[in-house]
């Protein structure tokens, strides 16, 4: 299982008189509140802090101290003694925590020099380093992280992704190899919400790119927007979508994956109104209006008008079919004002629509006071409840 920190970090004050005798080894260094050199921990035997150990430790190392214990970690506390007037000292962490494949073995050591610190990861036989924040966040997140995989069943990387292929642009006409199902980007039935779920595995490349900075919640247009750039730069990257809905992206055969969960409940993103807009008839209710009932064309008009792209750096408008069926949508709205949302329900349709307007050829029911979805005019204005 691949835990490596975000970055690797090399810090301006390496110690001086310290051999490098391995290659991967990086170095980084923060300060509680003063600068020192570097220190390299002797080989004492470590012991199990006590609870009065902890609490004399830097702030910062008391912090992750207590991180790691709560995180399943075995944390030892090692003293160095007094060099040049501070007190240094090693914390060092190891665990053992189960993934799909095998049993992870991680250790993490730190070093304080007065208020200086020092920290490396060692895993595969390298070893990686980062600032503060990164490593706390690292001691936190991996076993779960190892617990998350194993329960999921990470893919593992070079085996086939599941699903049926997504890519930006679908097939060429001169491809001539096996048949295949390919769904292109733009066609996929796609979700509002997502959780992002960053897969992790000892012989895979670590996953570099991920939407949203790798935050586990992510909007289907982020998500959209992601899948598009990523299969259209990197050549080699591979994306699928199962038979779930679940959306699978890795950069190539070789890096772990990165899977994208729908939330059903937030409703799909209409690009296809003739697709997802099936019903004869709607009631539509918008702002401050009585409902009225639109036939599918009146609705398919109004939604394709509101997803159609503005003015750059103004709200786009939206549309999404419910889990219920209900279409809700709304038109991009000034910089400083957004649009009012409407929602239609499928409903049976009346015995006669009545009469249609003479002016633009819609019928009198269909007719919005506050906007003229599909060119329909202002002459025919039905009642408010206002």
């Amino acid at each position: 299982m691949s835990t490596h920190l975000p970055s690797q970090l090399t810090g301006d004050r390496p110690d001086p008189g310290a051999a490098v005798t391995d290659p991967g080894t990086v170095e980084a260094w923060e300060t509680d509140g003063g600068a020192g050199p570097g220190v390299e921990p002797t080989a004492d035997t470590p012991a199990a802090p006590s609870a009065a150990e902890v609490a004399e430790l830097p702030p910062r190392a008391r912090t992750l101290a207590e991180a790691a214990k709560a995180n399943g970690w075995g944390v030892t506390v090692t003293s160095q003694g007094i060099v040049e007037g501070a007190h240094v000292r090693t914390v060092t962490l190891t665990g053992a925590f189960p993934t799909p494949t095998t049993t992870a073995e991680l250790t993490a050591r730190c070093v304080w020099y007065g208020s200086s610190y020092w920290a490396e990861v060692s895993e595969r036989n390298g070893r990686y380093a980062g600032g503060f924040g990164e490593f706390l966040a690292w001691v936190r997140e991996a076993p779960a992280m190892c617990r998350a995989g194993r329960e999921a069943g990470w893919i593992r990387p070079g085996s086939p992704l599941p699903g049926t292929e997504l890519e930006i642009v679908p097939l060429p006409q001169w491809y001539e190899g096996a048949p295949r199902e390919r769904i292109v980007v733009r066609d996929a039935r796609m979700y509002a919400r997502y959780t992002q779920t960053i897969h992790h595995n000892d012989t895979g490349i670590p996953v570099r790119e991920a939407p949203g900075y790798g935050q586990p919640h992510l909007s289907g247009d982020a998500v959209r927007a992601f899948l598009g750039g990523s299969l259209g730069f990197w050549l080699s990257s591979q994306a699928t979508i199962t038979d779930d809905e679940t959306i699978i992206y890795r950069q190539t055969n070789g890096h772990s994956a990165i899977t994208f969960t729908p939330d059903r409940d937030s409703g799909v993103i209409i690009t296809h109104p003739e697709r997802y807009i099936t019903a004869a008839a709607y009631r539509v209710t918008g702002h401050g209006r009585v409902p009225q009932v639109w036939t599918q064309a009146a609705v398919r008009e109004a939604v394709s008008e509101a997803t159609r792209p503005g003015p750059i750096d103004w709200p786009d408008g939206w549309a999404l079919l419910m889990p219920d069926e209900s279409v809700r949508f709304a038109l991009g709205g000034f910089p400083w004002k957004s649009g009012d949302v409407y929602i239609a329900e499928p409903t049976a349709a009346p015995q006669s629509w009545g009469p249609r307007c003479g002016t633009c050829g819609w019928y009198v029911t269909e007719h919005d006071p506050a906007r003229g979805w599909g060119r329909r005019c202002s002459t025919s204005q039905p009642p408010t409840d206002s």
